[in-house]
């Protein structure tokens, strides 16, 4: 008898989290003159998705974000996924550009958001009217 699940819920169902609970979140930041890193308090929290993870974390000063597996002491740069889940919830327009975290200003996300949002938000275009006056709209009955 085949299945009842379609391929997309199937696909959501099996997607690994964002962040599982044997990982963290290094954060490399550049404060004054001095590039740091730091260490995000996710040990045993997971998360869905890189948009839940923004909702908990800010991502000021932050350069890049690197997920660190515990187990596996492997490392794995996410600054472009956590650029688009940011990118996601940003409802201004690319000259807002000084409200934008470094790490997404400076990633391919925001290249990509930058020209999508010229395509989107096109100018209006509207036929062009002359600038004519009244008498020689409306003919010369008028005074």
């Amino acid at each position: 008898m085949p299945d009842a699940i379609s391929a997309g819920a199937a696909t959501a169902m099996t997607a690994a989290p964002f962040l599982q609970r044997r990982e963290i979140i290094l954060v490399l930041m550049t404060l004054g003159a001095g590039t740091f890193c730091d260490e995000s308090d996710t040990t045993g929290t997971t998360y869905k998705t890189a948009a839940d993870w923004l909702n908990v974390h800010d991502g000021e000063h932050v350069e890049r974000l690197i997920r660190f597996d515990l187990d596996a002491l492997h490392g794995e740069d996410v600054t472009e996924t956590v650029a688009d889940a940011w990118l996601d919830g940003f409802d201004q327009s690319p000259e807002e550009e000084h409200k934008v975290p470094a790490f997404v200003r400076t990633s391919q996300a925001w290249e990509r958001w930058c020209a999508d949002f010229g395509t989107q938000r096109a100018p209006l275009r509207q036929a062009v009217h002359g600038t004519l006056n009244h008498r020689q709209q409306f003919g010369t009955g008028l005074r």
